[in-house]
């Protein structure tokens, strides 16, 4: 699919533009490919199994991991317990410190593991002995 012109304006073109996820785009504007980087020896002797993919450093760490296990619940449809739910296994939840090792309980029930994600990082960060000296991502 052709006949469009490149949406980067005032840049220099090459090719006919065509549609990308980002819009229409000629051959000098459109996304390349990541390198595949394949080390010297084992190109040498063996066909490549384990490539690598360059990345960029990280600067950020993860300094916390919250899990979460929403349970198997299904609602009931009839009677007189209409639209409530019936939970086969119950939903837990337990917060994990990283930066001072700390790892809570296991909260369960639905109500108690709202209450739990709701509060449980901004609760840990007040006591914990690391959060002035960690910055990082909370993993989820």
């Amino acid at each position: 699919m052709t006949g469009q012109p490149c949406d980067i304006p005032g840049a220099s073109h090459d090719g006919a533009a065509r549609l990308y996820p980002g819009g229409w785009l000629c051959t000098a504007h459109a996304p390349k490919g990541r390198p595949v980087v394949v080390p010297a020896a084992a190109a040498a002797s063996s066909p490549a199994r384990h490539r690598t993919l360059p990345t960029a450093p990280c600067s950020r760490q993860v300094t916390a991991a919250l899990r979460i296990d929403f349970g198997t619940g299904f609602e009931i449809k009839d009677g007189d317990r209409a639209g409530q739910i019936w939970w086969k296994t119950d939903p837990h939840a337990r917060y994990e410190c990283v930066a001072c090792q700390w790892r809570s309980d296991n909260v369960t029930g639905a109500a108690a593991v709202q209450n739990f994600t709701d509060h449980i990082r901004t609760t840990h960060q007040a006591v914990c002995p690391a959060a002035a000296t960690q910055q990082g991502a909370h993993a989820a």
